[in-house]
């Protein structure tokens, strides 16, 4: 063989493995494009569920029940009891900024057992006892929203599916009574990952 055989021989193959490579670019988060997994809670399974449970909160008006105007709202525990390891708050913050942003609720991030904010806390607490006062001023949550994620996962012969709940329930805190539930269903088949919807 030649040299130049060889030479363009080679350039060929370098072409071939050049296009079968894909270079990283962006995408739309949770779009047709995103990756989806079989046995995880993907990012898209995120958006649709917390956008799903807020619009159902939102349009039956469960907050105007609220002592307060705008309704206050701590956030509560919400448990991942799946093998998908994720952070829960990838869901609860885009629910409190559709929360926020609908002007019908303000949530609390001083106040309750996930307080988020110690620094804002302490100062809170340090202005209560300046006070007088033995509770932080001003801060008499209406509502908590706590919630659950479970998984179930099925085969039939190369076919796996899994089905991830996600729910959540809001509970009036003047009368320990739940003011509001909701459960969301995300399910995926398939044999492997895979790219897009």
């Amino acid at each position: 063989m030649s040299s130049s055989f060889i030479k363009s021989l080679a350039l060929a193959v370098f072409v071939i493995v050049l296009g079968a490579c894909h270079n990283a670019r962006p995408i739309e988060t949770g779009g047709t494009e995103s990756i989806t997994s079989i046995e995880d809670v993907d990012m898209q399974d995120i958006m649709k569920a917390s956008s799903g449970m807020l619009e159902s909160m939102l349009s039956l008006g469960v907050l105007s029940q609220a002592q307060h105007k705008p309704a206050q709202v701590i956030i509560g525990q919400v448990v991942n009891d799946t093998s998908s390891r994720f952070d829960v708050g990838e869901m609860t913050y885009r629910m409190r900024e559709q929360l926020v942003n609908s002007g019908q609720a303000v949530v609390v991030t001083t106040w309750g057992a996930n307080a988020e904010d110690p620094t804002a806390q302490a100062e809170m607490r340090r202005k209560a006892i300046l006070a007088g006062k033995t509770e932080i001023e001003g801060v008499q949550p209406d509502f908590s929203l706590s919630g659950k994620i479970t998984q179930m996962m099925r085969q039939s012969g190369n076919t796996r599916q899994g089905t991830f709940t996600f729910r959540l329930t809001l509970t009036n805190l003047n009368t320990g009574l739940e003011a509001w539930t909701k459960t969301v269903d995300m399910t995926k088949q398939g044999n492997k990952n895979s790219v897009g919807f």
